[in-house]
């Protein structure tokens, strides 16, 4: 009997980087194209023309085979991504038993301090719940030998503070507080292990609330970092309420421990002060400042031995660097002043063909969200939620629709107001979210997928602004998609401009031209990310395409010549496999897909109101 040892994850991880390579050949091949099959005659003789039209044929030639070549790529891809989802579910069958083993064996531990004292001996604290009267408990005790403590509940009721972690026991880390309620505090973060361990992170302020306190330590080990300030409001009066300041991070422990960093503010709100260490350790660094605020102040080092804690970042586009902390007495350096704030940019990284951020909503962990310009829906999984925290919805059983005949979405959802935060400070105030209870893709059941879409005339009237269009000040003026360069930034388009388009993503002005045909003007076209490969109506191919049905992929090797103005902006030569450009109905819409954002950064603005605008811009030097 022979044996195979394989980790899924590397077999995932070998995918992406053949993903990776794939996208790169694709982007060589398409620099290629033009210079390899459009090749001009050195001279007017004879002899040069030939040589000319050679070198044009092998460049159509290498193309016909660039094309296959990448067809072949695309399906090795999904053969590994296939394996590696086949090996994982075959580890976790066999890993069953022995964690039903180990669950017994806890169980048969734990049941006599559970009894007597009600908490483990072994094992984490139970996390705390949000009750009927929307306060948030305390997360419960880690277990007595060893084990961290349970997260605090979040607190939904106006101006109630969030659940406290619980504490950890002899050894491990304590519990993360709960997010407060409107004008609340964060939960206090739990107190570290009594022999060792870390004090937990306070909670998410609530509305305009501050942080919570990070939990401190208490013998060795560090404090914890503070919880993020809750969010702005904008009143009914129309004037702008600062969100609030970061939490204080915690103290570190008795006999040796670092302070915890400061919690991060909410939009135009302090970052939070850097916790202490208390004879031995370095203070915490001061917290971020939340969008325009200052970074907050660095913790103090050991009385005795410690360097003061580096001052907060300051947040981005106005904050100032927070001031550094105080050294030790014997031995150490005063903490450096933090750096002001820069530009509101956060990292992009792709999946498969979709741009994606890092997003959190109600306190719950930062999940992967694709950025839709195509939509101006806000939609979350529903594992990527806290759904306690978020209340009770204002609306169940909505519908929204996505795409076009034969490649279409239905999504099923209630409906919540939350804050959106894209981390380093910034964050929307309070706006309608979506959480998806089905999705239904031609037909088929679907997983659910979290979205971000930032379209400014998609006119879905589930949705009438973005969730970019709900960030303080400037930074709701547009967004720039720079997958080039790995990132995206809001407020104002940053980059020097090759042409701009009326609306956003929905546009009249693009003209298309498929292979030897002459340029076209297009009614509806969109400019969009969450397009895939594109569509393209079956009016505008040319004749010995025009047999191709409606949901089918243009052959291989068709080239796609985008204008605005009789000048052509991007090239495309068509590709098959899940990146194919599919036909759609006649007079139907042309979706770009994603392959522009592959060429340049592409800026989105939410100018003229209830249009926009699309600007296409050159790549920096």
């Amino acid at each position: 009997m022979s044996f195979v040892i394989v980790v899924p994850e590397s077999v995932t991880d070998a995918a992406t980087s053949l993903e990776n390579i794939g996208a790169t050949i694709r982007s060589v091949h398409a620099a290629a194209a033009t210079p390899t099959t459009a090749i001009a005659a050195a001279a007017g003789d004879e002899v040069s023309a030939a040589i000319a039209r050679l070198f044009a044929e092998q460049g159509a030639a290498y193309q016909a085979l660039s094309a296959q070549a990448a067809a072949f790529h695309t399906q090795l891809v999904e053969i590994i991504k296939a394996s590696a989802r086949a090996y994982a579910a075959a580890e976790a069958a066999n890993a069953t038993p022995l964690q039903t083993l180990e669950q017994e064996v806890l169980t048969l531990i734990n049941t006599p301090t559970n009894t007597l004292l009600g908490r483990p001996l072994i094992g984490d604290g139970t996390g705390g719940i949000t009750n009927a009267a929307g306060v948030g408990s305390a997360g419960g005790a880690g277990g007595i030998l060893w084990g961290n403590g349970g997260r605090g509940g979040a607190s939904t009721a106006d101006r109630v503070q969030g659940g406290a972690g619980g504490p950890a026991g002899l050894i491990g880390t304590g519990g993360t507080g709960g997010m407060g309620g409107l004008a609340a505090a964060g939960g206090a973060g739990g107190t570290g292990g009594l022999l060792w361990g870390n004090g937990g992170t306070g909670g998410l302020g609530g509305w305009t609330g501050v942080g919570g306190v990070g939990g401190n330590a208490l013998l060795f080990g560090s404090g914890g970092t503070g919880g993020q300030g809750g969010t702005f409001l904008v009143n009914a009066a129309g004037f702008t309420v600062a969100g609030g300041s970061g939490g204080r991070g915690g103290t570190g422990g008795l006999f040796w421990g670092n302070g915890g960093a400061g919690g991060i503010g909410g939009p135009y709100g302090i970052g939070g002060l850097g916790g202490g260490a208390q004879w031995f350790g370095d203070g915490g660094t001061g917290g971020m400042g939340g969008a325009f605020a200052d970074g907050g102040l660095g913790g103090d080092g050991g009385k005795l031995i410690g360097n003061g804690g580096a001052g907060g970042t300051g947040g981005v586009i106005s904050g100032v660097g927070g001031p550094g902390g105080v050294s030790g007495q014997l031995l150490g350096h005063a903490g450096a002043t933090g750096a002001n704030g820069g530009p509101a940019a956060v990292q992009l990284a792709m999946h498969e063909t979709r741009p994606t951020l890092q997003v959190s909503v109600g306190g719950a962990p930062f999940v992967q969200a694709t950025v839709d310009t195509g939509s101006n829906a806000l939609f979350f999984a529903p594992r990527d939620v806290d759904l306690q925290a978020l209340g009770a919805p204002t609306r169940t059983g909505l519908t929204y629709h996505f795409g076009s005949p034969g490649d279409e979405t239905v999504v099923t959802y209630n409906e919540y107001t939350a804050a959106v935060n894209f981390g380093n400070g910034i964050m929307t105030q309070p706006t309608k979210i979506g959480v998806i209870t089905s999705e239904i893709h031609n037909g088929q059941a679907s997983e659910p997928e979290t979205l971000i879409g930032v379209g400014a005339n998609a006119n879905n009237p589930q949705f009438t602004v973005t969730a970019v269009q709900q960030l303080p000040g400037q930074l709701n003026r547009g967004i720039l998609v720079n997958q080039p360069e790995h990132y995206f930034q809001f407020g104002d388009n940053p980059l020097p401009e090759i042409a701009r388009i009326p609306g956003s993503p929905i546009t009249s002005v693009l003209q298309v031209q498929v292979n030897n045909t002459t340029l076209q003007p297009v009614t509806v076209a969109f400019v969009d990310t969450g397009g895939v490969g594109g569509t393209i109506p079956l009016d505008l191919l040319p004749p010995d395409l025009q047999h191709f049905p409606v949901g089918a992929s243009l052959p291989a090797g068709t080239r796609l010549y985008v204008a605005v103005a009789n000048s052509v902006l991007y090239e495309q030569i068509t590709v098959g496999g899940p990146n194919a450009v599919l036909v759609t109905v006649p007079g139907g819409a042309f979706n770009t897909g994603n392959y522009p954002y592959t060429l340049m950064p592409i800026y989105h603005s939410f100018s003229p109101a209830g249009e926009g605008m699309v600007v296409f811009n050159s790549r920096p030097a």
